[in-house]
């Protein structure tokens, strides 16, 4: 905005010269070439003073006197060229506006004739002379992302429904209460509009349900000054003039990248990045979050998405997905190879009359072909070679069309696979906060994660996360979905994130004998031997399978124990019935010392006795040779080990136990 003042303030405004007979005096105007400079004081010579330090502090709206001289109100710019018409406008507007604001020390000095016309001359100095653009300017001729950080203002708030209204008409006719509450719904929904500008041209916004609710509430005023980022353009299709965007150009602004900015802040793009929003303040429908800051409490394997041909979807785990592409290479292969063998090696041609194609059928029918082959011609051997190279590509074309349409019978054209990878967020709070909130929980939900972000992100760190997408669902945990190449993880700094409270919890094997202190449905990884595998069978349209371990806890705190009660895990995964996927539990666990992780806490049978756990695709499992010597599952996986070396009949009393549940006849 160029009304940042210098030492003096006189540029670009300046106090009335009055002639002697009290009349402003025009200064005198020559007619010059575009390019000749026109305002007497830009470029500036001295440092310019800011708003703050011009005028001391914000105004006060207690006294809106106006000193409007009547020079001023005759001036009538219709006449003028559309950009005239523009500036005289924002000119008069702003002027105006700091004559009302602060009507003491503007005492009419500042909208008057000449400093309007100084403004005109300013403005062209740097706009046209100089080649010098504003925000707005920039985002419709397409040189500059909507998406940047900018300060504009309120100018204008057009028509808005009166919801308060609405619902007192809804009351009174009872006959339509059916229908005025689904307009009362609708007018709810629609979107506000407003005008922004950043003093030198203005375009139309498009508020979501969440602004509109705040100007609703009048808390969005004209004047006001809002820090905008994450916003985009609706209607764009390409570089417009101001003048062309008016009416079919709107900028889409979102409450999640909205925020007030001081009053004395400068209109138009911010030269640093404002501090991000706090998780807690996210709102589920408010539109796509510029940046954020939040803890990571934990990362979950990589899974991947599947849609159907049918609309359908399966999710798998990085296994179940191997599996998965090693079953479709194989049916592929096997469709191309009954093909293949179907297709007629002879080398019958189309057109017999090729010369190609005669040879071929002579040396079919020569008794000696190689001795024929070695009388040809080079002409004919040419020829020939020629016929064969065009019959081997028709086949092979013949071959990979038959392919496709047997494939495409079988519904294994191609595969629609999508990776994302899950994680858990916290949100944070300072050390020195005086109110005691609890943390937001979210789920972030990565799409095509880049390699950089599957071996960068740590559990436990503090990242400055941007471009997440929040659902539009409200739950108590906020879901937020982002894009790997458009999503940014930065790590916050050591020293930075010690001035936040502990949010981190880090992962530890909990013992069969400790488990009654995990909170239902709640996640924990468990290291023990698993003594039973079962069957994968159908329950309510669901595959199904149970896995049955012990990790020795019970009896090692207590040697002489003999009591078989709440020393099992049945551990139970389940998948929908369309999936043609193998059993999740590989049958060679049976055995084996194995860890998990991320298993969900269920209810304790109490009839038999036994803790129950749920695999979901984010669970994992590992044989207990394979665990890390740093992971936090090696120490309970080496001790369930040493123990099961040594309690061979403790293993198989508790074998036994579990074919009695599970009702095998030979238990």
């Amino acid at each position: 905005m160029p009304l940042l003042t210098m030492v003096r303030f006189i540029t670009p405004i300046s106090t009335n010269r009055q002639s002697s007979a009290g009349v402003p005096k025009l200064p005198p105007t020559q007619i010059t070439s575009c390019r000749t400079k026109l305002s007497a004081y830009y470029p500036f010579q001295h440092k310019r003073k800011t708003w703050k330090e011009y005028f001391g502090g914000p105004p006060c709206f207690n006294c809106l006197a106006e000193h409007i001289i009547d020079e001023v109100k005759l001036m009538d710019a219709k006449g003028a060229e559309r950009w005239v018409n523009n500036h005289y406008k924002w000119i008069v507007w702003k002027l105006a506006s700091l004559e009302r604001c602060y009507p003491t020390k503007a005492a009419g000095k500042f909208l008057t004739v000449a400093n309007v016309l100084d403004e005109l001359k300013y403005r062209y100095d740097r706009e046209v002379n100089n080649g010098h653009r504003s925000a707005i300017k920039k985002i419709l001729e397409g040189n500059a992302l909507p998406s940047l950080m900018m300060v504009l203002c309120i100018s204008a708030i057009y028509s808005h429904p009166d919801v308060h209204k609405l619902e007192a008409v809804g009351t009174d006719e009872n006959e339509n209460s059916i229908k005025n509450k689904s307009l009362l719904a609708a007018k709810r929904n629609m979107p506000a509009h407003i005008e922004l500008t950043d003093g030198w041209y203005a375009l139309e916004a498009s508020l979501d349900v969440a602004l509109s609710e705040q100007l609703q509430k009048r808390k969005l005023f004209i004047g006001q000054k809002l820090r905008i980022w994450g916003a985009s353009l609706c209607g764009w299709t390409g570089p417009v003039s101001f003048h062309e965007a008016s009416g079919t150009v709107k900028l889409m602004v979102h409450v999640n990248g909205s925020y007030r900015a001081r009053w004395d802040d400068p209109l138009g793009f911010c030269k640093h990045v404002g501090p991000p929003l706090a998780f807690k303040c996210i709102k589920a429908s408010g539109g796509r979050v510029p940046r954020t800051l939040v803890g990571v409490a934990r990362i979950y394997p990589v899974l991947y998405k599947e849609r159907l041909p049918d609309g359908s979807s399966i999710v798998r785990s990085e296994r179940m997905e191997r599996k998965a592409l090693q079953l479709y290479h194989q049916r592929v292969s096997k469709i191309a190879e009954d093909i293949m063998s179907e297709q007629d090696e002879n080398c019958a041609s189309t057109d017999d009359s090729e010369e190609g194609a005669k040879i071929c059928k002579m040396l079919e029918q020569a008794a000696e072909p190689e001795v024929m082959m070695a009388g040809l011609t080079s002409e004919q051997m040419i020829s020939f070679s020629s016929y064969q190279a065009k019959q081997k590509e028709a086949r092979q074309n013949e071959v990979a069309k038959k392919v496709e349409n047997a494939l495409e019978v079988a519904g294994l054209s191609s595969r629609d696979v999508t990776p994302f990878l899950k994680v858990r967020v916290t949100g944070l709070a300072h050390k020195i906060s005086a109110t005691k909130t609890i943390n937001k929980e979210g789920l972030i939900t990565i799409w095509n994660p880049t390699e950089k972000q599957k071996a960068d992100l740590v559990e436990g760190q503090v990242y400055i996360a941007t471009g997440l997408l929040p659902s539009a669902h409200c739950t108590n945990i906020l879901y937020l979905h982002a894009r790997g190449s458009s999503t940014m993880w930065k790590p916050l700094a050591s020293a930075q994130a010690a001035d936040f409270q502990p949010f981190f919890t880090p992962r530890k094997a909990v013992e069969l004998s400790l488990i009654g202190e995990v909170p239902l449905a709640s996640e924990f990884d468990i290291a023990g031997v698993v003594l039973h595998v079962g069957d994968v069978y159908l329950c309510s349209n669901q595959k199904r399978q149970w896995l049955f371990l012990t990790d020795g806890s019970k009896f090692i705190s207590a040697s002489q124990s003999t009591d078989q009660d709440d020393c099992l895990l049945a551990v139970s995964f389940s998948c929908s019935s369309a999936s043609d996927d193998g059993a999740f539990f590989s049958y060679a666990l049976s055995g084996n010392t194995v860890g998990f992780s991320n298993l969900v806490k269920r209810q304790k049978d109490q009839t038999r006795r036994i803790w129950v756990a749920e695999a979901t695709q984010s669970s994992t499992y590992t044989l207990s040779h394979e665990i890390s010597k740093k992971s936090h599952l090696k120490e309970a996986a080496t001790c369930a080990e040493k123990w099961a070396s040594s309690s061979f009949d403790k293993i198989q009393q508790l074998k036994e136990r579990v074919l009695c549940i599970i009702g095998d006849s030979g238990g």
